[in-house]
Order: C-alpha cells, then structure tokens, then sequence
C-alpha cells in the first residue's frame, strides 16, 4: 500500500473514533457539494479526507526532496430535510461538526497514527459554508509536515 494512500485512511479512520458517530459517511475522496444533493446514503453527516497541494521545504545532498508541507483538505457534509430549513437543521450541527474535527486536530499525534508518514497536523483554515437544497457544507484546510524519505522511517 501507497504512503498517501496509508496516511489519509489511517487518519480519517482515527477520526472515526474520535468522532464516534455511526450515522456519519467517512469517505477519502473530494465530491463537489452539488454532486452531494443526489446521493441518498449521507444519513446524519459526510466527512472526506483527501490531499490537496504539497510543497518542499527542505532537501538534502543532491537536492533530493526530504520534508514537504502537505495540505490536506475535508469536507463536511450535513443533511437538511427541506430546502427552507432554517440553521438549526444544517449549519448549526455542521458547526458543531466542524467544531469536534478541529478539537480532534489539536490532540491527534498524527506521527504515531501515520507510522510517521506525516510528523505534525495541524488546522489551516475554513471556507465558508456552501448551502445547497438538501445539504450544508464547509471544507476545513489542514497542513502537515510529511516525510519523503521513508527509507528514514518504518513505513
């Protein structure tokens, strides 16, 4: 198994514990919130984890890539029963969401989850909330430290 492939299921499925939600869709991939109106199996909420954009910060003799900035980007999905719902059936419950995943990132010792496929992950930043007829949703930014030497690793 890949090393992103290992970091992003080995993260989300931790944060599946820490949520502790059954009703809630954890899935490892970006959908665009309209293509989410379709779907019929998000019960309670979706939460996606998936890699955005990575960066070099540090390389070593024959300028071989070694650390990288790795941003990694989620998607929280909440339901609403009608398109005139007011926030206490959408964006209030997807902040209480976005709330918990945020707490989630100050405690997970990403390192120890990974394998030390990643060594830090830390909360980033937020869009706004996109309201669509049948569901809310809001993408939080996130940004790691990531290992491109695994040789130097146990992964």
């Amino acid at each position: 198994m890949g090393r992103s492939r290992n970091i992003i299921q080995s993260m989300i499925d931790n944060l599946r514990l820490y949520i502790g939600e059954p009703l809630i869709l954890f899935e490892r991939y970006r959908v665009p919130a309209n293509e989410l109106e379709a779907r019929q199996d998000i019960k309670k909420g979706r939460i996606a984890m998936y890699e955005v954009n990575e960066s070099v910060t540090t390389r070593t003799d024959a300028y071989r890539a070694n650390l990288s900035n790795q941003r990694y980007g989620m998607d929280i999905t909440v339901p609403r029963g009608y398109a005139k719902d007011d926030a206490s059936r959408g964006e209030l419950p997807l902040l209480d969401l976005r709330d918990k995943i945020v707490d989630w990132a100050a405690q997970v010792d990403a390192g120890s989850v990974t394998n030390s496929g990643i060594f830090t992950y830390g909360y980033e930043s937020s869009g706004g909330i996109t309201r669509l007829p049948k569901n809310v949703t809001m993408t939080l930014n996130f940004i790691s430290i990531r290992d491109l030497q695994p040789s130097q690793t146990n992964i």
